[in-house]
């Protein structure tokens, strides 16, 4: 039996993509295959929230970045402060030196401890005296603050030395041109002790000096005596001695690694030119009063300034009108003694030493350099004036009145 046509031109159109028969339920196989099927909508949100969380990672880790970059450079400031004043600490001794009772300590004696205050942090430092000549300092500086985690510490050691010049004094008196002995004066070579500094001193025996070097010997008494004595009052082995270094200026400006500018530079005392001074010691409290410009140590040594020795300058020409100091005593013309002044150490007058009326007495060696140079200007001493050679009382006053440097190599040492 055959079909109808519409039957077959049905089971064609049965297999005609796209079409549904009446009564039949259209399934996903038979959707159209040109439409796309629509994205969840849970995706979109999704993406956003790991945006967010990205962008609020990457931005913890910037904020935790420069935190940590805020941290390390007030780190790196409060070490830096803290190694600041730890050197602070450890070179405010040089400053300080003229004013600090040093000279009578004993090796392995202890300076301090001294606090030193510094806008951004503190140090305590101690000197402990090495050797004769030498120091060593320990500072320990401290920056920052305990409680806001912040706190630094660093110490440091430096070596200190004491620049002690070096006079050659060969004799009681060195004159570069002329000199007069007049009236009662002696000028003595015999190295003397005084007992004043006997326990301060080496126990190696005084050796004997000439009282007189000068490059022309018959300059003295103003080129009109020469003859090596005058009536006995200048004595020595020799009492005149010919020392042709004397006609050199530098002979009274370079002392081994010292000069005159760097011992004026560092001087305890500065007087100006003109100046007029009875020198007499000065107690404070039971303390030698260093402050005062008229305290020049005490030579009897007795009291709280026998160890007290400074480095004074007058800036031009000197009167001492009596009293007593010791010292190193550099003047810049002119040094008169009058009054029966004392002085115990080593005067280095860039001109002329003269004594008038009583004079005075220098004890040490003392060195005229006669700037200027011409008839009736030369040194001369007059009425009872006394200048004795005393090595002891010179070496003490160049060590006492020393200033403090740091050594040549190495001098600066971190602990930690």
């Amino acid at each position: 039996m055959s079909c109808p046509a519409h039957v077959a031109a049905g089971g064609a159109a049965a297999r005609r993509p796209g079409m549904v028969f009446p009564g039949r339920r259209r399934t996903a196989g038979t959707r159209h295959r040109g439409l796309a099927p629509a994205p969840p909508g849970g995706v979109a949100l999704l993406s956003a929230l790991v945006a967010i969380i990205l962008l609020a990672v990457l931005a913890a880790g910037a904020m935790h970045l420069g935190r940590g970059d805020f941290q390390r450079s007030r780190d790196e400031r409060v070490v830096r402060q803290a190694g600041n004043a730890a050197d602070a600490g450890a070179y405010d001794l040089l400053r300080r030196w003229p004013l600090v009772p040093h000279e009578a300590l004993p090796v392995g004696a202890v300076l301090g401890p001294d606090t030193v205050q510094l806008a951004g942090g503190t140090a305590v430092a101690r000197a402990v005296r090495a050797s004769r000549t030498t120091w060593w300092v320990t500072s320990a500086g401290r920056a920052g603050d305990s409680l806001a985690r912040t706190l630094a510490r660093r110490a440091v050691a430096v070596a200190l030395r004491l620049a002690i010049p070096d006079i050659p004094a060969n004799a009681a008196l060195v004159v570069r041109d002329s000199v007069a002995v007049a009236g009662s004066a002696r000028v003595m070579g015999s190295d003397t002790l005084p007992s004043a500094l006997a326990a301060h001193c080496p126990s190696a025996a005084p050796a004997p000096a000439a009282a007189i070097a000068m490059p022309d010997t018959t300059r003295l008494c103003d080129g009109t005596c020469g003859g090596g004595s005058v009536s006995g009052r200048i004595t020595g082995a020799p009492p005149l001695l010919t020392d042709s270094s004397a006609a050199l200026p530098a002979r009274f400006r370079a002392f081994g690694p010292e000069r005159w500018a760097t011992l004026t530079r560092h001087a305890a005392i500065v007087l100006p030119p003109g100046s007029v001074v009875t020198p007499a010691p000065a107690v404070s409290g039971g303390r030698c009063d260093r402050a005062r410009a008229d305290n020049w140590g005490d030579p009897s040594g007795s009291g709280a300034c026998a160890t007290y020795a400074p480095l004074i300058w007058a800036t031009g020409d000197l009167r001492l009108q009596g009293g007593a100091g010791q010292g190193v005593l550099l003047v810049d013309g002119d040094l008169v003694l009058e009054a029966g002044a004392r002085f115990s150490g080593v005067v280095i007058a860039l001109d002329d030493v003269v004594s008038t009326g009583a004079g005075g007495t220098l004890l040490g060696a003392v060195l005229a350099a006669d700037a200027r140079v011409a008839a009736g200007d030369y040194s001369r001493l007059d009425g009872s004036t006394l200048v004795q050679r005393s090595s002891c009382a010179a070496a003490l006053a160049l060590e006492w009145s020393a200033r403090l440097v740091p050594v040549t190599q190495r001098a600066w040492h971190p602990l930690r």
